[in-house]
């Protein structure tokens, strides 16, 4: 158990002293507009990362009650150049009282840079297909008879610092 644990820390510590870490806020449109944190690490051409989204509304189906949404995501990108990239993501969207119903999506994006200072802005596009596991697998198996292999868009932009 010790030797797992120096390891851990060991590889940690390499990480952390190798590159740097920044973080954004961000806002992602699709279907809904929902405001993001996002922390990202980078290393030379690489940049791996999170973040959460959240918002809130009334419930359409019960106006008394009021629907939370969570949109967690992994992001990995490879700089093309300084400011372009080119990059992977999953996202999950959870719907609060409806969280049995999740949607898991993974896609493709693009995402470029304008250098603000010592930070920048980002803009992005992506496109995610929903994965046949999630959604419960009802909205899948609604939109089998539609195509399901239909790109959900994602436009972004979030200040990176």
């Amino acid at each position: 158990m010790k030797k797992i644990i120096i390891i851990f820390i060991l590889i940690l510590s390499i990480f952390s002293f190798s590159a740097t870490f920044s973080y954004s806020l961000g806002i992602a449109v699709s279907g809904a507009l929902f405001p993001y944190f996002g922390v990202y690490y980078n290393m030379d051409n690489i940049q791996i990362g999170g973040s959460l989204g959240f918002i809130f509304g009334p419930d359409e189906k019960n106006p008394e009650q009021w629907n939370y949404m969570f949109s967690p995501s992994l992001n990995i990108d490879y700089f093309v150049t300084n400011n372009l990239s080119i990059g992977v993501n999953t996202r999950v969207l959870i719907v609060v009282p409806y969280q049995y119903e999740q949607l898991y999506m993974s896609g493709v994006g693009i995402k470029y840079g304008i250098p603000v200072i010592n930070n920048k802005i980002n803009l992005s596009v992506s496109g995610n297909f929903i994965l046949p596991f999630s959604a419960g697998k009802r909205a899948w198996e609604k939109g089998r008879d539609m195509n399901p292999l239909i790109p959900i868009p994602f436009i972004q932009g979030e200040y990176e610092f």
